[in-house]
């Protein structure tokens, strides 16, 4: 699941960081119907990762509240196999075998423009230093306190900015390399403070039995702690990649972008 959703954003991201030598006509129902999967697996890779959180929180309680805490798992399972038979009608429509066989059209025939026979690493170059540009203004007109959607909104960006950076590296070297494993580090610093907001924003909706409240309660505590980690060490993470894009020679255009 979780390498479907990977391989599904990473396809969309691809599709847009080399849309200037692809003709539109072909690749935009791509992307459409990449996004209409995307949110299928997705509400489900959500769940895994979930549940996943919270059974660690569970496994922390003392023993004589972890029964309770299970309840949550429970809870998080029902939600879960309702989410997974909704997938499987995405994966045996009609819809979803029509995005197979464009993509394998497309893979077997790339609608390239003549744009597509210049230099690849002319290209690789701009494509993920535009990327940058966009993540650094995005970053850099974050207020000194940040709102978790704000945060958010640069995770969004960030992601595009690996995917391109990974794309790069065979052609661009170990700068590029060294700057997409930053770029990744900073993706799941920001990923940890996404699955905490979703955990807290799920215990605020589950229906669990009052007498249940304390194992919630702990639960709830262990979540906020690893939130508020995380919004620590996304700043750290921002450093690097500052310092990785450094070796690309990009600093120089740090501050025209933030202006």
């Amino acid at each position: 699941m979780h390498q479907a959703r990977v391989a599904t954003r990473r396809l969309r991201s691809n599709l847009g960081t080399f849309s200037p030598v692809l003709r539109a006509s072909p690749t935009a129902p791509l992307l459409k119907d990449l996004r209409w999967l995307g949110s299928a697996l997705g509400t489900a890779r959500d769940l895994d990762v979930l549940r996943d959180r919270i059974r660690k929180d569970v496994r922390a309680l003392d023993p004589l509240a972890r029964g309770d805490g299970m309840t949550l798992i429970e809870a998080i399972d029902a939600d879960r196999i309702a989410a997974g038979k909704r997938l499987a009608k995405v994966l045996g429509s009609k819809r979803y075998r029509s995005l197979l066989a464009s993509l394998a059209v497309t893979a077997a025939e790339p609608p390239f423009r003549r744009s597509a026979g210049l230099p690849a690493e002319d290209f690789l170059g701009d494509a993920i230093h535009d990327r940058y540009k966009a993540l650094v203004a995005a970053v850099e007109s974050l207020p000194a306190v940040p709102q978790d959607a704000e945060l958010h909104a640069v995770r969004i960006l960030a992601k595009p900015t690996r995917y391109a950076a990974e794309l790069g590296a065979d052609v661009l070297g170990s700068s590029c390399a060294r700057f997409a494993r930053r770029v990744t580090d900073l993706c799941d610093a920001l990923g940890e403070l996404n699955d905490g907001l979703k955990a807290n924003e799920w215990l605020d909706d589950v229906s669990i039995a009052p007498w249940r409240a304390f194992a919630v309660g702990r639960v709830r505590a262990a979540e906020i702690g690893r939130v508020v980690a995380a919004r620590a060490a996304w700043a750290r993470s921002w450093d690097r990649v500052q310092a990785a894009a450094a070796e690309l020679a990009w600093t120089a255009h740090l501050d025209a972008v933030a202006s």
